[in-house]
């Protein structure tokens, strides 16, 4: 594709639901608390696609007494001899031993629901679809997401469970179906507030107060708890009195693990309680909320959204780029330090998150002025940043500024490039004054609106991180953006160890939250108010609702990250001047390319005159640049300067490393970027001698052992000469098929199964949040001819083409025996190994990915890429977390204007 070839972008727009209370305008409500009461429980399943429930246990606790264990299971899933089992275990362990009908009314519904106990587990969505009678696809607030039924009784709640993100899941109890409000009530227009329950899903909360991911083995042992997992290789074996204490001690664990946690969100001193605590997000959240912060919507309801619209197409989000591409050059890595809360600084947003209200007024002849006279030193002035709440109408000629578009014709992504068009588009003063910088030509400013905050909110209070005075916040007197890094730094440095704790609250109260967006998919096209980049306002039918978040304040949002590739721009720009290039940024980063002929003292010394520049910047008691130099550029015994090589082949795809003494590399820091789908083709104890162990912790790397070992063959490749001849043999699995994972999270996910599933009685069907390994089909004409074919022989006229297999195993540990397993969705019959791609197939292209939205990206291009030069004709408006805005796909013409200021 040239350069020119573009000629639709897209600008972001605000939607909000013409029935919908958005989350931020509704009154803040008294959290509820669980009863003294917690549930804890585990089920153990069948191996097979359905994963039906075999046996299970419980703990019912009476805050920390143990008030009921006991175990339950499903008949239909077990022999007689199992069942006898089960019944000489709980009688020698004086255990209750329940049917799965027993346990969903007489312990989970009559704790849960009737008692309000707190429900805990490990992956909870798993397990509550294991004991549901049925399911069916949830309405209103969790649509997309699951009900399910646990009691043939009306008047019995249904559970509701709506998956958000790998670690996190939206769960509650339904209203049920019986009448809740008494007569009296309803007279007087009253009604009894349904009760929602408590769950707390143990993978999210630790998720939320770690930043990582764990498994329930993995999470006992980072917090250290006193019975851990047990391991078993009796999963779909005949039941045994091992694989029952296997079961048992799994409950155990978990409570140990909830009582852990529960200690670490206790430091924290927040009201929110902990079942409430969904992600990072939601900490930061709840800290705003102990200060009495109130939203933008919640201090000004009845804001005019139209603003909204204007904002929202300005967003443009981070800046990830590659500029020297599949060329190894040594490189000097730095990053900004707390890249989102410095800007913020700088700008002085606290006093829009404080402010009760947000106002703006024209400001076209002013920010003309300061833009036609801003020069780049005048940036290393922090006054220079507070002019930057200003949101600017353009009319692009040849300017650098950030586009999103399809650059590879099938989705959008965003490129910095040049953009011509005849009309107009909104953007961050930020990103005009980058432009003004990186290509030394004034953007032509069209119209001009500066915001700024209310009063501060009434009422706000000081807080003390952790309870402790030493680590007091005052709303009023502190930049809280600030006084988080500040107390960070203080805490490293006296190797405190809540140093940790109060980086994930830094980072979740700096950005995210403000620009939180939740979608929705309707199951067919609802009206939604749409608000374009100028204001106006259509009513559209579409079926990608967006709902903004309550916190939700897009001005902080576009400011911020509009401010952030300023700062990129700069490092780029001074990077240049001092006659060095650039290998790639990635939204607070740079790594600065060497030149070829230059000394190495020479290259360090400019290197770090570009990191000096930018210490009258820094906003924080520690003295030093905002730009920093990272670990990875230091030998790890001595603190020397190492020669740190780097080589990039696409956004986010990129490894540093340094060289042995024999010249081969030692990996310092990789992306795992497009390689996370899949499962790892082997064990870190099963590695080749083909590649030589780290010698730097995984975790500091980044990556898992394999991708570690994919990354040191592609630099091998290239210092031997043959960059685009990449080995993937040295490790026999790499000939075996490649495994992905698959999870029924959504009514859409699951109907993967559909075909599967019909004529299937309930227990033997794939259910909501069951999991599988998938495989992708080999196509093209190497591929064997499959052995499936959808062609019905009796139907009469052409016939029909016989389908590529859609290949998924039930989930298996053992790669082999997933393999051996595989069937066609579709179908249900067996596919076979030679139909199935392998890991050599899947990663061929890896060490070949394109840059595709510049020019000199493609496939076997290597060197400098460049900026493309697009010329702009139609614009499509695009939701945050949606496509499109609208089902029809019609194009918006730019040449539609609006005045409303």
């Amino acid at each position: 594709m040239n350069s020119h070839d573009i000629q639709e972008i897209a600008v972001r727009a605000y939607t909000e639901t013409p029935d919908r209370q958005p989350l931020g305008t509704k009154p803040r409500t008294r959290e509820q608390r669980p009863s003294a009461y917690s549930l804890i429980f585990d089920c153990e399943t069948t191996v097979d696609a359905a994963q039906s429930l075999k046996v299970g246990f419980y703990q019912i606790r009476n805050k920390t007494r143990l008030a009921e264990e006991g175990l339950f299971y499903a008949a239909e899933a077990l022999s007689c001899r199992e069942v006898d089992l089960l019944e000489a275990y709980a009688e020698r362990h004086s255990l209750p031993l329940k049917t799965i009908e027993e346990f969903r009314t007489r312990v989970f519904l009559k704790h849960a629901y009737f008692r309000r106990a707190c429900v805990v587990g490990f992956n909870l969505p798993f397990d509550i679809s294991r004991i549901a009678l049925g399911h069916g696809a949830a309405r209103g607030s969790f649509r997309g997401g699951f009900t399910f039924k646990l009691s043939e009784y009306k008047s019995d709640p249904f559970v509701r469970v709506k998956h958000l993100s790998a670690r996190a899941a939206l769960m509650d109890f339904a209203r049920p179906a019986k009448q809740e409000t008494t007569r009296g009530m309803r007279k007087k227009g009253q009604k009894t507030p349904a009760f929602r329950g408590y769950f707390t899903d143990l993978k999210t909360l630790a998720a939320a107060l770690t930043s990582r991911s764990f498994s329930l083995d993995t999470l006992g042992k980072y917090l250290g708890v006193k019975t851990g997992k047990m391991e078993t290789a009796e999963h779909g074996q005949e039941i045994t009195t091992d694989y029952l204490d296997y079961a048992r001690t799994d409950v155990q664990t978990t409570w140990e693990c909830y009582e852990k946690l529960l200690d670490m969100y206790a430091a924290h001193n927040l009201e929110t309680p902990a079942h409430k605590i969904l992600s990072e997000a939601s900490l930061g959240k709840a800290y705003l909320q102990l200060m009495n912060i109130k939203p933008l919507l919640a201090s000004n309801p009845d804001l005019d959204r139209s603003i909204f619209g204007t904002i929202m197409s300005s967003y443009y989000g981070g800046r990830a780029e590659i500029r020297i591409r599949k060329e190894i050059r040594q490189v000097l890595y730095a990053d900004f330090k707390s890249m989102y809360p410095t800007v913020s600084a700088l700008m002085g947003l606290w006093a829009f998150v404080t402010g009760d209200d947000l106002t703006w007024k024209t400001s076209t002849d002013e920010t003309r002025n300061f833009l036609k006279t801003v020069i780049l030193d005048d940036l290393k002035t922090r006054e220079t940043w507070k002019k930057l709440t200003t949101l600017v109408r353009v009319k692009p000629a040849d300017d650098i500024y950030p586009v999103r578009a399809k650059y590879n014709s099938r989705v959008h992504t965003i490129g910095l490039n040049k953009l011509s068009t005849d009309h107009s588009l909104w953007m961050t003063l930020a990103d005009c004054i980058a432009s003004k910088i990186l290509s030394g030509k004034t953007p032509e400013i069209i119209e001009a609106i500066s915001f700024e905050p209310g009063q501060p909110q009434q009422d706000m209070e000081p807080i003390c991180l952790f309870g402790s005075n030493e680590f007091a916040v005052d709303p009023y007197r502190d930049d809280v953006f600030t006084k988080l890094i500040d107390l960070r730094d203080r805490a490293k440095a006296d190797r405190n160890p809540l140093e940790k704790a109060i980086k994930i609250v830094a980072n979740s109260t700096g950005y995210g939250i403000f620009i939180e967006i939740n979608r929705d998919d309707a199951p067919k096209p609802e009206p939604v108010k749409v608000y374009d980049q100028f204001g106006s306002a259509s009513l559209q039918d579409m079926k990608a609702i967006e709902e903004p978040g309550k916190y939700f304040h897009p001005l902080m949002g576009t400011l911020i990250t509009g401010a952030a590739r300023l700062m990129l721009a700069l490092a780029e720009q001074l990077t240049l001047n001092e006659g060095l290039g650039w290998v790639f940024c990635d939204t607070d980063s740079i790594a600065m390319a060497k030149p070829k002929t230059m000394a190495q003292d020479a290259f360090i010394t400019k290197a770090e005159r570009v990191i000096k520049w930018f210490e009258s910047l820094n906003p924080y008691q520690k003295p030093g640049s905002i730009l920093q130099m990272e670990d990875t550029n230091f030998d790890k015994v001595t603190g020397k300067h190492l020669p740190l090589y780097c080589l990039a082949i696409s956004a986010k795809r990129y490894a540093l490393f340094n060289r042995d003494g024999k010249g081969n590399p030692v990996l310092r820091k990789a992306s795992a970027h497009g390689l996370g789908h899949l499962r790892p083709p082997y064990r870190n104890e099963d590695t080749s001698d083909a590649v030589p162990a780290p010698t730097v912790p995984l975790g500091e790397i980044g990556v898992q052992r394999w991708q570690h070992d994919l990354w040191y063959k592609i630099i091998e490749a290239h210092l031997s000469g043959h960059p685009n001849q990449v080995a993937l043999n040295w490790h026999p699995t790499f000939d075996k098929p490649a495994v992905s994972r698959y999870g029924a999270t959504s009514p859409h996910m699951l109907k993967w199964m559909d075909h599967w599933n019909a004529g299937r009685e309930y227990p033997q069907q794939v259910r909501p949040f069951g999991f599988m390994v998938s495989f992708s089909a080999k196509t093209g004409p190497f591929a064997p001819p499959p052995e499936v074919s959808l062609v019905d022989p009796s139907k009469r006229g052409r016939p029909t083409k016989a389908e590529t297999p859609k290949p998924i195993a039930p989930f298996a540990s053992d790669h082999n025996e997933a393999v051996a397993n595989a069937f066609d969705r579709i179908s249900g019959e067996a596919v076979e190994q030679c139909q199935l791609k392998t890991y050599r197939e899947a990663l061929c292209q890896y060490h070949l990915s394109t840059e595709d939205k510049f020019d000199n990206g493609d496939f076997c291009d290597f060197g400098e890429t460049t900026r493309r030069h697009i010329t702009a004709t139609s614009i499509r408006l695009v939701g945050k977390e949606a496509n499109k805005v609208g089902e029809s796909g019609e194009l918006h013409p730019l040449a539609r204007t609006a005045e409303f200021f």
